[in-house]
């Protein structure tokens, strides 16, 4: 497994420092974990549920930062692959109380199922598509557009030829153009395009500036829209990708060579009344699939 630069090592290491809050303790990861979803959830009992559901939001924002810790810092694979799933679970139940209007729109939550894609974290994406219901209408136009698309090809609703233009047609920045690029690569089986513009994509996101520095040691879009030709087309199979996209290799090899499954056992309902929360039964039931002693299945 590739190590990192030091600079992004070093990076990391801070990051775990600031995740501790100069805490001694937490600055192994492991513990940190613990410490994350002990603070975050067992002490959120009493809680109005507005509040708890902003408690839970906070958690997955740290989850996801430790999945990077421990991959850019210690090397630890199974550990990233651990925290984001538990990470993006938390996002979905988050959204999943709060329904589609989540922040104010109803295209936002396309940022976690990319996620839950680049991790192949099937629970957690039937979730979103039984869930959310497309046509999505309020949101930034790249946001929106990326995330009409995204369930398109996840056949939720039809490709249409409206679609196909936006995607080429509108303007924006390198980096969201090149997503919208290879969106439209993925409806075209268009492999050529659709590697060329995976990597603009990974060069470009270390100058995103409203990534964190964290956030730029990866590119976890990248990851979840080869996927989404990976595992959810029937387009041709996609060749060894040979730029620098951190944790693909990895990633690929775990999907495909029978790695044992990490489960996910951590419960968060089971820490708390659940009447004054504003969740309807078939809602309950998701949340429950999706955090209760989960584990992800064959990943061919």
């Amino acid at each position: 497994m590739k190590s990192y630069p030091k600079k992004d090592r070093d990076q990391a290491l801070n990051a775990l420092q600031r995740l501790a809050e100069n805490d001694g303790q937490l600055t192994e990861p492991q513990v940190a974990k613990l410490a994350i979803l002990q603070q975050g959830v067992k002490e959120s009992r009493h809680l109005a549920a507005n509040e708890w559901i902003n408690r839970i939001s906070y958690i997955e924002n740290d989850l996801t930062q430790l999945a990077i810790i421990q991959r850019v810092a210690f090397n630890h694979f199974d550990e990233f692959i651990n925290c984001l799933t538990l990470a993006g679970r938390f996002g979905c139940l988050t959204r999943l109380v709060r329904g589609g209007d989540y922040s104010g729109t109803d295209s936002l939550h396309i940022w976690p199922l990319l996620a839950a894609l680049a991790i192949h974290d099937l629970p957690a994406i039937t979730a979103y598509k039984q869930r959310f219901v497309p046509p999505f209408l309020t949101g930034h136009k790249v946001t929106l557009l990326a995330c009409n698309t995204v369930y398109a090809i996840l056949g939720t609703t039809a490709v249409t030829d409206k679609l196909r233009h936006q995607l080429t047609n509108l303007k924006d920045s390198k980096y969201s153009m090149a997503m919208l690029r290879s969106l439209a690569a993925i409806i075209n089986q268009d492999m050529t395009s659709f590697i060329d513009n995976i990597a603009i994509m990974v060069k470009s996101n270390r100058l995103q500036q409203e990534f964190s520095s964290l956030e730029k040691c990866y590119c976890v879009n990248a990851h979840g829209l080869v996927n989404l030709w990976r595992f959810h087309t029937a387009n041709a199979p996609l060749p060894p990708l040979d730029f620098p996209l951190p944790w693909q290799h990895e990633l690929h090899g775990f999907f495909t060579t029978g790695h044992e499954s990490i489960g996910i056992s951590f419960d968060p309902l089971a820490e708390r009344e659940l009447n004054d929360l504003p969740i309807d039964s078939n809602t309950l039931a998701l949340i429950h699939s999706l955090t209760a002693h989960s584990h992800r299945g064959d990943h061919e």
